[in-house]
Order: C-alpha cells, then sequence, then structure tokens
C-alpha cells in the first residue's frame, strides 16, 4: 500500500467519525434533556430502540470501517476494535439509565457515574482517533514521501508492544546511502535528493508490506522487519543485489547506489530506542570495515 493510498484512507476515516461524532452528541444531549428536563418515557421499547447499539450510526459506520481498506492497516484496525468494545459498554449503560429512569423516575447515582465515565472515554477516544487521522500526512516525509523519524518512533511503539506481547520475531535495521556527501557535492543537492527518492522507492517495493521503512534524518533510514535475523539478512542480500544492479540516470549523470546496513536482532531486555541504537552500531561497524556490506549484531 503506498503512503498517499494511507493518506486516502485517513482522510475518509476523519470524515466518517467527524459526522457521526455529531449524531452522537445530539443524540446524548436528547438523552439528558429528557432526564433533567423531567420528561415522561411514554414507550420504553421505542426508547430503548432508538438509543440501541443496533440501530445506532456509529455502529453501522465501524462495521463499514473494519471492512474498508482500514483492515489492512494493524495498528488502525486494533484502535478501531478497541474503540467498538468501549461503544458497546457505553450503549449497555445507556440502557440501563433509561430503564432506571423509567421505572423509578430517577436515575441511580452509581449507575449515572459509570455511565459519566464511559461517556467521556468514549468522546475522548473518538476525537483521538479523528485528531490522529487528519494529522497523518504529517507522518511522512516531505521528500521521500515515506514515513518520518518522528512517526517511527510512534508507529513502531505499537509494533513493539504487540510483537514481545505475542512473541513474535523482529529486526531492526539501520540502512545509510555510501558516499552520499560527494554524489551531493559532484552533481548538487537536487541531484543528491533524486537519489533518495529513488532508493527510498527501492525499499518501499522490496519489503514485505508489514514491514516498516522510515527516513531517520539525511541518507539514513531505519526499519522495524517482522523476521529473525536470519531471514532479515536474506531480505537485505536481496535488496543489496537490486542496488548493485541499479544505476540511476538523472540529469544525464548515471549513479551507481551503494548503502551499508546494521542489523539488530531484538533482545528483551533492550527497549526500542536501544535496538535502534545497537543497530546505529552495527551500522557505523558496516562503514568502518570499508562500506557496501552488512553488519550483524
Amino acid at each position: 500500500m503506498t503512503s498517499d493510498e494511507r493518506i486516502d484512507i485517513h482522510k475518509d476515516l476523519s470524515g466518517s467519525l467527524k459526522s457521526n461524532l455529531d449524531v452522537h452528541l445530539k443524540k446524548i444531549i436528547a438523552l439528558f434533556k429528557l432526564i433533567v428536563c423531567d420528561h415522561k418515557i411514554d414507550d420504553l421499547e421505542k426508547m430503548i430502540h432508538y438509543h440501541s447499539y443496533e440501530n445506532c450510526e456509529i455502529t453501522h459506520m465501524l462495521n463499514a470501517i473494519l471492512e474498508s481498506r482500514v483492515k489492512s492497516i494493524d495498528d488502525k484496525k486494533d484502535k478501531i476494535i478497541e474503540f467498538e468494545e468501549l461503544h458497546k459498554r457505553l450503549h449497555n449503560l445507556q440502557e440501563k439509565v433509561i430503564i432506571e429512569y423509567k421505572n423509578n423516575e430517577t436515575v441511580n447515582e452509581n449507575t449515572y457515574e459509570d455511565f459519566s465515565v464511559v461517556e467521556f472515554q468514549f468522546i475522548q477516544k473518538l476525537t483521538a482517533l479523528v485528531i490522529e487521522s487528519e494529522n497523518y500526512e504529517k507522518n511522512f516525509d516531505g521528500l521521500t514521501n515515506i514515513f518520518n523519524r518522528k512517526y517511527f518512533f510512534e508507529k513502531v511503539e505499537y509494533d513493539f508492544s504487540k510483537a514481545r506481547r505475542t512473541r513474535t520475531d523482529f529486526t531492526i535495521v539501520m540502512a545509510d546511502i555510501d558516499y552520499f556527501k560527494l554524489i551531493n557535492d559532484k552533481y548538487g543537492h537536487q541531484v543528491g535528493d533524486k537519489v533518495l527518492i529513488e532508493i527510498s522507492k527501492l525499499f518501499v517495493e522490496h519489503i514485505r508490506a508489514y514491514d516498516i521503512v522510515a527516513r531517520y534524518g539525511g541518507e539514513e533510514f531505519v526499519f522495524f522487519i517482522y523476521s529473525d535475523a536470519r531471514e532479515t539478512v536474506t531480505i537485505f542480500k536481496r535488496i543489496e543485489k537490486l542496488l548493485r544492479e541499479e544505476v540511476v540516470n538523472i540529469n544525464n549523470h548515471k549513479i551507481e547506489l551503494k548503502c551499508s546496513f546494521g542489523i539488530a536482532q531484538d533482545r528483551n531486555e533492550l527497549s526500542i530506542y536501544e535496538l535502534v541504537s545497537l543497530a546505529d552500531k552495527a551500522l557505523y561497524e558496516a562503514k568502518k570495515q570499508g562500506r557496501n556490506q552488512m553488519v550483524v549484531v
């Protein structure tokens, strides 16, 4: 999935969430008005149906979202599922509030408190999802159109925790374009920018859809690869071979692309930041040994 496709998905998601937030707030205001203004409930079944989970616009929206392209974005899918569970709980409490008010002409203090807390959490999570989706475009590097360093750590925090929890193998890889300064000095920064764009495309095309690559800074890239070190080496050997075969023609300049790689296998006692630092040290060692190679630690 390209970055443009991901951005489009999040724009659609943001629009759907915002419109349904308005509908939800109107229903909640109507419910509060009923109780605070001491209105009578003539038809309890009709009232319960109106506020039911099955009849809720947000339920229909969430089901549609989970069947859409969002299901291919793991962290977003999990957040929607978590949000949906809170949504169900809110409707159960809503029904309890309505029945108590109908039967007793008042609502038990504990029931109201439970409902208010869950309603607050629901609005908080829904608003956070809207803001996150609206800001998604800011997660990409402006030049290469891959994830930026800041978002890499935000995104990988989720993947890192999930991999540790499920005992899934992963590795961190740091990559650096060899002799990039010489390219800039010899051909100019515009050519250097095009080299960054081309190599970013190659990385995106030749890692798997569920792996992550981001521009770390300058000519450095960072990867989160869902494999052990052995399989990760196989993936990057293939990328190395492609780089050796790749001669980029930019402004009539034929430029060979070469990279050094540092690979760090997960170690349970290390944080994600410590693993990235370890991969960076391995990258430094690859550079020290002559560049255009990989070092595994």
